[in-house]
């Protein structure tokens, strides 16, 4: 029976994640539709979309939803790691045999998304109550005939600064998801240093991103219900694939102007497929 030396030297630890820097300078300026047009850059783009469209049909069985947030969300940040890696031409077929991956690499920035609604969600609703009641104290002051134009002129302003409130606070939060989908640690969400650094220098492409995603994504919908059922199922992916290589674009731009990258984790290299023609 063997017996373990004492003069041996203690095993090592074992090693940390190696961490690497992808992507860099670059992109100067915002290609929104850009956002759309490499989707179908991919020779298999048809099948990518298909897949996410049907999957996406089982959220409306009861407790599935969450589970498909955090496949799309871990697919998601697959595709822009991989934007970063090929300078935004070339993005991973979805694939169900990566499930696991997907699922693994999405409670990042989900749970940090969950945190951060649990605190935000409350002072947004604080903020609408405070400026209803704002409104409708001015409007009863006002006297019978005034009130009911205050409260049109104080209800527009109200909508106006509550937008703004939500507006300010996706700003917030979008920064908190990037960093913690290609960290992928839920820590690394909450370098509040990084996050204004980052806004300071986005804050005026981030809210037209987000203009230009609502518009498109709005007209997107009407389209898919015009094209009935496969329409809707071409949707929902096409959104998420646009929204990421916007987001793509904005930390790209980060880095051009001078933004700290974030260390992402050393994996396998993503299967993304033959090359566009």
């Amino acid at each position: 029976m063997s017996h373990p030396n004492p003069y041996a030297a203690p095993a090592a630890p074992p090693p940390l994640p190696m961490k690497e820097v992808i992507g860099g300078p670059g992109q100067s300026a915002m290609e929104y539709m850009r956002a759309y047009h490499y989707i179908f850059e991919n020779p298999n783009w048809m099948t990518t979309v298909l897949y996410i469209g049907l999957l996406s049909l089982a959220g409306i069985i009861p407790g599935v939803g969450i589970i498909l947030q955090l496949f799309f969300l871990g697919y998601q940040f697959e595709v822009l790691e991989a934007l970063l890696r090929t300078r935004g031409t070339k993005y991973p077929d979805f694939d169900f045999g990566r499930i696991g991956e997907y699922l693994g690499r999405g409670v990042w920035p989900f749970l940090v998304n969950l945190v951060v609604a649990f605190v935000l969600l409350p002072l947004i609703y604080m903020a609408l109550i405070v400026l209803g009641v704002i409104v409708a104290v001015f409007a009863s002051l006002a006297g019978d005939d005034a009130a009911p134009v205050i409260a049109t002129i104080g209800g527009s302003f109200a909508v106006v600064i509550f937008s703004g409130f939500v507006i300010a606070m996706m700003m917030l939060v979008a920064p908190m998801i990037l960093r913690a989908g290609l960290a992928q640690d839920f820590a690394a969400a909450f370098q509040f240093r990084w996050i204004s650094d980052f806004v300071r220098k986005m804050y005026v492409e981030m809210i037209l991103a987000g203009l230009f995603m609502m518009a498109t994504a709005v007209g997107l919908g009407l389209l898919g219900l015009l094209a009935c059922f496969v329409g809707i199922l071409a949707v929902t992916p096409i959104i998420l694939l646009a929204q990421t290589h916007l987001l793509y674009q904005l930390y790209s731009i980060y880095l051009t102007r001078g933004g700290t990258p974030v260390p992402v984790k050393v994996a396998a290299p993503l299967p993304m497929g033959p090359p566009p023609k």
